[in-house]
């Protein structure tokens, strides 16, 4: 494979060139810069399979320049040293990503990732996904889902809750479609952390947007607003309320 580095400290692409040689003695790093502007003009010329790429730059971020590329052609490798939130980010958007400082373990998971043949058009969603998801906020936000036939762009406020289903995720969408996703319900729990959805027992995270009412029957249950219906373990009752107090 062809690759390209974007990054605007020299020794990280240095070393990154290291591990490449290493870990990766089939690829080929045919170009490299420093920061969006360089990026760009090399992007243009050297047409690589896939970019390795930095997000905080001196001239801009690695969304800037992916923005201003347009249609990718290429697949992309986020490369960052950067907090949660943009970790987070990347999740969302079903995008690949390695932390600084680099462990030659992931770089060859993510490289083989990219020798499987991601589908370019998947790649353009997740990216495009990521990118907007930056100016929306938070119940506009959209996420994509993949199952082993197909890739989703869901609003995350048609998300009405998530049921466990061993190390899937069942997400059942306000449509009425049930999509079941190869990820663990803790996984998604963690990434919705923070928004309007509550764990209401070790198997159901629902979406409070869609809360109907909740019956003190057999210990507790929350209705949503498509019929649809969770239980509440006993120790999570109090924080339930505290959360729909917190949505008024």
């Amino acid at each position: 494979m062809r690759l390209a580095l974007v990054d605007d400290d020299t020794s990280i692409r240095e070393n990154l060139k290291i591990l490449l040689s290493i870990y990766a003695p089939d690829c080929r790093v045919i170009g490299e810069a420093s920061g969006v502007k360089t990026g760009l003009d090399m992007l243009k010329k050297e047409k690589p399979d896939v970019l390795l790429l930095d997000v905080e730059m001196q001239d801009g971020t690695g969304f800037d320049l992916l923005s201003i590329y347009g249609e990718l052609d290429f697949k992309v490798i986020f490369v960052t040293g950067h907090n949660a939130y943009a970790i987070k980010a990347f999740k969302y958007s079903a995008l690949d990503y390695i932390l600084k400082p680099v462990d030659p373990e992931e770089i060859e998971k993510a490289l083989k990732k990219a020798r499987d043949l991601i589908n370019l058009e998947e790649q353009r969603i997740s990216v495009s996904t990521l990118v907007k998801n930056r100016d929306r906020p938070e119940d506009q936000k959209k996420i994509v889902l993949k199952d082993t036939e197909a890739l989703y762009l869901i609003s995350v406020s048609e998300i009405i809750r998530c049921e466990a289903q061993g190390n899937y995720t069942r997400f059942y969408i306000s449509d009425g479609r049930m999509l079941t996703i190869t990820k663990t319900l803790k996984e998604y729990h963690q990434l919705f952390e923070n928004q309007s959805f509550f764990r209401s027992h070790q198997s159901h995270l629902i979406n409070l947007v869609h809360f109907d009412r909740f019956e003190k029957k057999e210990g507790g249950i929350v209705f949503l607003k498509d019929g649809s219906m969770a239980p509440v373990s006993v120790r999570k009752k109090d924080a339930l309320f505290k959360a729909l107090e917190s949505l008024n």
